[in-house]
Formats: structure tokens, C-alpha cells, sequence
């Protein structure tokens, strides 16, 4: 298809005055012929008409946003020629609104300059930030020893700043640049693509312009020194905002593959939810192979047939199944849309962050069955179990016992096979996915470490619900979830026949209070029984890190709800799940998945990755292969 550009050619009567009547003229070229232009990124802001410009005899309608950009970027003495998607592309028709899409990197990398329009400066805040950012630029470091920072996680204090020459974060300076990272301009996926691949960007707001290799500078240098924390100033309501982190998604020039960049975007906003795949297909830097070919840009497709198609094509260029983790409420009473279909326009963030630790699916790849139905996805796999109960939601304070009732359906259910202590040991790795994790580093697969951490955090459970949360039937709870903490702690590896670490003891006002809050929960007990079980506590306490098996727990399990299949496998996964569910590994899926059966037909209905113990790596695939499970095809809709 031969690439046709459209240009506008503005010419202004009285070049005084912004108020006057905007004139131009439409002219078509082949883009490798095009005389030298620019190209326009904006935001199209509000839809109404906010003026008219005179084109060729006709007047069409520009929204606010865009009038005020022409009338700022008029030249007094001179025609422009300016490529802007408002005027160039004929919006309501949707064969020429794709086909410019598709030729929107080559539109914006050809031009001489793309003008990025923020928007007019109402509160006169654009000197001021330039001001900053000129200030900025010096202290930049090539080896990235650039670093101000005294205190993580909050903004630089003022006496650092000004030893850096710069003002301290009350200044209206630092102000006008929150301002400027926060504009509206930040916040839309196609400005992304138009400033990546341009030659050269030059950033307009109001009257003031930037160059933007030195706002470029600027982000990444705020990023290094915490500038998007708040100050740290008590009290809270005093704090001063930091800087908005959407700008450096646009500055930073993004690449990777097309769902690597759906990720990175997910808090980008569209005016049109397929602009949300169709605004990064210019960035994509997947190689082509097997005749997968990157989808094209079509209006004529219905949203539900972009997606579907998109997760088509990411699982058959990567073989994988990491895409069916971005599913959202797939069981939906409204069945808008198929139970597998990513859906890229509420934001995709991060999957369940364990999903690249495991590899339940082995060395097998995922395939793209040939379809009968847009909406239908068939994958290969093997079914391990049907689930039998999954009644509870797991939650770490609400209420604070929900880890121990999970133990106990456990035990219910352990039957002859099993014994306590090695169920124990499962149920602990079920709890964080079999991964564990510190703070927000990536997560890692659980060692015999996380034992110890367990131990620990029992007894802070313990000690934390004693002190502030009420408790359902507290002597049980805490009975039941001190004989969780012993039998833990009987797991504990041994080096030379002795435990390979020294225990802690509490303090003395811990060991007061623990007394006491031990005797409210047992009103009737005595003094003696309460000093045991204030011994039972402190003699189980190591000192280790509670606090990695709590946070190992909330980025795996918490939330998620706990389940047991007929086959008594433990696992965690969607709250949406429930009994009567089927798990399977799909080929090219690294967890397990759950999966609900249609009753009036062979298909199923989606529901998301789940654990479960045991299925982890490659089992169900060594049994497959052996001949012990079978498999089959699995039918999405």
C-alpha cells in the first residue's frame, strides 16, 4: 500500500492577534516526498468544538485544546506545515483512520520536529519549572553517582537541596515542576510512540518551551533521588506532594515485546480502548517468525476481536501462556466478553508476581489451535483434580484467624496418606506460593528458610492479636495457631544434631504483657498456666524475620482463596473459584490453571493461575509422559 501523508498548511491573515480566524490548507503527499513539516503531540482534550479552522473553504470543527495549541504555534511571517491527527485524518472513516495509524511511527519519525503541546499555562507556573530544570541539569552524573537522597522513600530534605544549589521543596519552583509532571498531557499511551521514535521533540507550554533531551535528564535524575515521595514532614497533612512518575513513561523511549510494553503502559489512558494495543504496535521490537505477524490497526474490529486477536498473537510469538494472567472477573454476570480475554483497557498490572518462579507446564510450549469462533481459545494441557472445597478467602488481619481455619480445613481433609508434620510443611509453602520475599525485590523460590521465618511469625501473629485484634473463640485460635508454630518449629533443619541458630528471648515488659493479655483470653486459667504458656511462647521465639514470611504472604496468598481438591492437593488461587472447579496445567503455562466446566456444553469458562503443592514443576508433564494422565484439548469462551 503506497503511504500517503497528509498535511495542513496554516496561514493566518492578521499574525498579531491569537483571537483571529485560523486559516489552512489541505495538502496530500506520498510521506517520502512530503516537504519538511512537523508533527503535532497533544492531548485532544475535552470533545466539544471549541473554534473552527478554515481549510480549503471549510470550516471543521477542533476541540479547545487544540485551538489553543494553533494559536500558539502560529508563525508571523511564515506558513507552517504542521501533521496533526485531528485535521489529517479523516476520523469517521474507519478504513483511513487505521491505515494512517499503521503509519504513525514512520509519520512521527520523519518529521523535522515534533511539537509536544502541554497545554496553556493558566498559572503562569512554566518559567518557574524551566527555572528548576535548568538548575537540575548540572548535577546530572553520567555514572549515575548523582545521588542526594539522606532518608529512602521520601524527598530529598531541603538543606540537601540547597547544598546542591538548589531550592528547598516549599519553593513555588518545585511546585511548577509537580505541576507540570501532573498535566494531562502524561497520562495518554499515544504521546508515548509520538516523542520515542522523533528525531527531535521540542516541549511547549504556554509561551515557554523545553528541549526535551534535557527533561529527559531532569526525570531521570528526579527519578534516582526520590522525587516522586513526598516530603517527609509531620504533620502528615503538611506533607508536599512529589512529582508525578507518568512523565518519565514518555521520556524514557520504551521498546520490548508487545506484552512487556502493555504492562509498562497499563496506567496510560485511551479515548478509544483499542488505541490501548493499537498506540504501541510502533515501539514493538518482536521478531517475526513462523508467520506470526504483529496485528495492524483496524477500526473495523470490534474491541472484544482486537484484544482476543492481541492475546492470540502474543501467545503464539511467545509460546507462553503469561498473557491469560491479565484476565480481569472472568466470571462476570454480564458476559460481555470471552473468560480469557486480557482485558488491556483497565490496566494490566504486574501478574501474580510468583508466575515466572515456577514452571508447571516443563519444557512443553503453548499452541494456538486453529479456531472455529473469534471468541474461543483451545489449548493443550493435562487435568489434575477437581476442586472439592474452596469456601475461604485468606486475609492476614481480617479476621486474624483465617490462616488457622485454613489449617484446619486441611487436617479435616489430610486423611491417612499424609502425616500432620509433613501437611504442615506443605501448608506453609501453599501460603506464599512457594516463593519467599523481601520488601519489594523479586521474588524467589522458598527454601527450608522460610520455616524459621514462620515460627517467628506465629508468634508475632500471636502476640499481635493479643494485643489489638479481636479474636473468634480466642482460646482455640491461639491454641490452634501455637500448635501450628511447635510443629513448625519441630520442621526446623538440625546442623550437628542441634538447631543452627540461637534463640532470642523476650523482653521483660513483653514478657508482662504477653502475661497479661494471655490471662483475658483465659479468664478461668491460673497464674501458673498462664506463666507456661507465656514459656511456651518465648521458648518457640527465634528472632528470625517475620516480617519476609508476611510480606512472602500478602504479594502470594493473601486474598486469594484457599482450596483442596478430591485428590487432597492444597492450593491458593482466585477468589472467583469454587468447588466443583477443575485445575489443569496447560501446556506453556508455568502455573497450574482453574478452569470451570460449562454444564450445557465441552467448554469452560477461564478463571485465573492458581498453586497448588506438589504440580509446581513439571509433575504433571512427567506423568503425561509416562502415560499416568492424558492429555487434552480445552476450550475457552
Amino acid at each position: 500500500m503506497t503511504e500517503v501523508l497528509r498535511s495542513r498548511r496554516i496561514d493566518f491573515e492578521d499574525r498579531q492577534l491569537y483571537t483571529d480566524r485560523l486559516y489552512g490548507h489541505l495538502i496530500v503527499h506520498r510521506l517520502s516526498e512530503a516537504p519538511p513539516y512537523e508533527a503535532l503531540s497533544y492531548v485532544w482534550g475535552d470533545a466539544v468544538i471549541g473554534g473552527h479552522i478554515k481549510c480549503s473553504g471549510k470550516d471543521l470543527p477542533v476541540t479547545p485544546n487544540l485551538t489553543a495549541a494553533l494559536n500558539r504555534l502560529r508563525l508571523t511571517s511564515a506558513h507552517r506545515w504542521l501533521w496533526i491527527d485531528q485535521l489529517c485524518i479523516n476520523q469517521n472513516n474507519l478504513q483511513e483512520r487505521g491505515q494512517q495509524v499503521n503509519m504513525m511511527r514512520s509519520i512521527y519519525k520523519t518529521a523535522q520536529t515534533v511539537l509536544v503541546w502541554l497545554g496553556p499555562d493558566q498559572e503562569k507556573e512554566a518559567e518557574h519549572a524551566k527555572s528548576l530544570i535548568m538548575s537540575i541539569i548540572p548535577l546530572k552524573s553520567t555514572d549515575g553517582k548523582d545521588h542526594i537522597i539522606e532518608k529512602m522513600m521520601h524527598f530529598p530534605a531541603d538543606q540537601a537541596l540547597m547544598d546542591h544549589g538548589l531550592p528547598p521543596r516549599d519553593h513555588l519552583q518545585w511546585d511548577a515542576l509537580v505541576h507540570l509532571t501532573r498535566l494531562p498531557y502524561f497520562t495518554r499511551v499515544w504521546v508515548i510512540q509520538e516523542v520515542s521514535v522523533a528525531s527531535k521533540v521540542l516541549m511547549i507550554w504556554g509561551k515557554t518551551e523545553f528541549d526535551m533531551l534535557e527533561f529527559r535528564s531532569v526525570m531521570t535524575w528526579t527519578s534516582r533521588n526520590n522525587c516522586a515521595f513526598n516530603t517527609d514532614v509531620e504533620p502528615a497533612r503538611n506533607s508536599k506532594p512529589g512529582l508525578d512518575a507518568a512523565p518519565f513513561m514518555v521520556v524514557s523511549r520504551p521498546s520490548g515485546s508487545l506484552l512487556q510494553l502493555l504492562a509498562r503502559t497499563e496506567a496510560c489512558q485511551a479515548s478509544d480502548p483499542r488505541d490501548k494495543v493499537y498506540a504501541l504496535l510502533g515501539l514493538v521490537d518482536d521478531h517475526v517468525h513462523d508467520n506470526v505477524l504483529l496485528p495492524k490497526a483496524d477500526y473495523t474490529k470490534p474491541l472484544a476481536r482486537v484484544f482476543c486477536d492481541t492475546a492470540r498473537y502474543i501467545i503464539s510469538l511467545t509460546e507462553s501462556l503469561e498473557v491469560l494472567c491479565y484476565t480481569v472477573n472472568p466470571t462476570s454476570p454480564e458476559k460481555t466478553f470471552p473468560s480469557w480475554m486480557p482485558r488491556f483497557d483497565q490496566g494490566i498490572t504486574d501478574p501474580w508476581r510468583l508466575y515466572e518462579e515456577h514452571q508447571a507446564c516443563g519444557d512443553t510450549t503453548a499452541t494456538v489451535r486453529k479456531r472455529d469462533e473469534d471468541h474461543l481459545l483451545s489449548l493443550e494441557g493435562v487435568r489434575i483434580n477437581d476442586v472439592e472445597c474452596a469456601d475461604l478467602i485468606l486475609a492476614e488481619n481480617e479476621p486474624p484467624d483465617t490462616m488457622a481455619e485454613a489449617w484446619g480445613l486441611a487436617m479435616d481433609k489430610k486423611g491417612d496418606t499424609k502425616s500432620a508434620k509433613s501437611l504442615l510443611k506443605d501448608f506453609i509453602f501453599v501460603m506464599t506460593g512457594g516463593t519467599m520475599i523481601d520488601d519489594d525485590s523479586a521474588p524467589l523460590l522458598a527454601d527450608d528458610t522460610l520455616l524459621f521465618d514462620f515460627v517467628d511469625y506465629q508468634i508475632s501473629r500471636i502476640l499481635r492479636a493479643l494485643q489489638t485484634s479481636p479474636l473468634k473463640q480466642p482460646a482455640k485460635c491461639l491454641r490452634r495457631l501455637l500448635e501450628m508454630a511447635e510443629m513448625a518449629a519441630s520442621l526446623l533443619p538440625l546442623v550437628d544434631g542441634v538447631l543452627g541458630f540461637r534463640r532470642k528471648h523476650f523482653s521483660l515488659q513483653l514478657m508482662i504483657e504477653t502475661k497479661d493479655q494471655l490471662a483475658q483470653c483465659h479468664r478461668n486459667a491460673s497464674s501458673a498456666t498462664i506463666d507456661k504458656l507465656a514459656d511456651r511462647l518465648e521458648s518457640l521465639w527465634i528472632g528470625n524475620d517475620w516480617r519476609r514470611f508476611s510480606i512472602s504472604f500478602a504479594n502470594a496468598g493473601e486474598f486469594r482463596r484457599f482450596f483442596i481438591t478430591k485428590i487432597n492437593s492444597i492450593g491458593i488461587g482466585p477468589q472467583e473459584m469454587k468447588a466443583g472447579d477443575i485445575v489443569c496445567v496447560l501446556f506453556g503455562g508455568r502455573t497450574p490453571f482453574v478452569l470451570r466446566p460449562l454444564s450445557d456444553s465441552e467448554r469452560y469458562v477461564f478463571i485465573g493461575e492458581c498453586y497448588i503443592h506438589g504440580w509446581m514443576r513439571g509433575e504433571a508433564i512427567d506423568k503425561w509422559r509416562h502415560g499416568t494422565l492424558q492429555s487434552e484439548y480445552f476450550v475457552l469462551e
